[in-house]
């Protein structure tokens, strides 16, 4: 079975994030791994990728869900919304995402915003 950005972007949200699986990062996420801001792009190494991911994990708690997930054989759009159960604190946001020989490469996404996608 071929690996689509899409089944990645799953895997990252769900059994990462949501599920707290935080050694995927070894598996699904590419070594570096660039992060795309308005004007800047971070490169994170698989272990700066683990620390960033479990710093948000254990200061947030958030748990989300997927309001729109759609892909090619390169790059997925998804549209999320999560809650910081720590702070019940609601927040939604988007972000594109670029893989590459089975694992994600590329995001590109804004400030999140406050409040939910209806």
């Amino acid at each position: 079975m071929t690996v689509t950005p899409v089944n990645l972007v799953e895997r990252y949200l769900f059994e990462l994030y949501n599920d707290r699986q935080i050694d995927l990062v070894y598996e699904i996420c590419g070594d570096p791994m660039l992060r795309h801001a308005a004007g800047s792009v971070t490169a994170l190494s698989r272990p700066q990728q683990f620390a960033r991911i479990q710093a948000d994990l254990t200061a947030h708690e958030p748990e989300s869900s997927v309001v729109t997930l759609v892909g090619d054989e390169t790059f997925a759009s998804l549209t999320w919304n999560a809650i910081r159960r720590a702070t019940g604190e609601k927040l939604c946001g988007i972000e594109i995402f670029k893989a590459d020989a089975g694992v994600i490469t590329d995001v590109w996404n804004s400030g999140y915003f406050e409040g939910s996608w209806s």
